[in-house]
């Protein structure tokens, strides 16, 4: 088990991006590893068998591998610019506006 937070991570990656902007908005301390698509390292296969990054490893062994499931964290956790909305109208527009520009990418 790992003392801080491990990020398995593709630079040019969109859903990676975002989970390292809500990671370093956050503050909090993490650990970023940068893989090869093409060699990706046992460590976050035997973390995640779907293969695809993000990937976070918590200290404990718990780990988060959506990207949105990662900012939620993050931002729970800590969050110094108010990105998550206290009321709930605005969080539910705000995931809604998510999910609609995720689908392009996803299918």
């Amino acid at each position: 088990m790992t003392e801080v937070a491990v990020l398995y991570t593709f630079r040019r990656c969109p859903y990676a991006m975002r989970a390292r902007l809500a990671l370093a908005t956050s503050g909090l301390p993490c650990e970023l590893r940068e893989i090869s698509l093409k060699q990706k390292p046992p460590q976050m296969l035997a973390a995640s068998a779907k293969g695809t990054v993000p990937v976070l490893v918590l200290p404990g062994g718990a780990v988060i591998d959506e990207s949105l499931a990662i900012m939620q964290w993050a931002l729970h956790q800590h969050d110094p610019s108010g990105w998550v909305h206290a009321d709930e109208r605005s969080r539910d527009v705000t995931l809604a506006l998510i999910a609609h520009n995720d689908g392009p990418f996803k299918h």
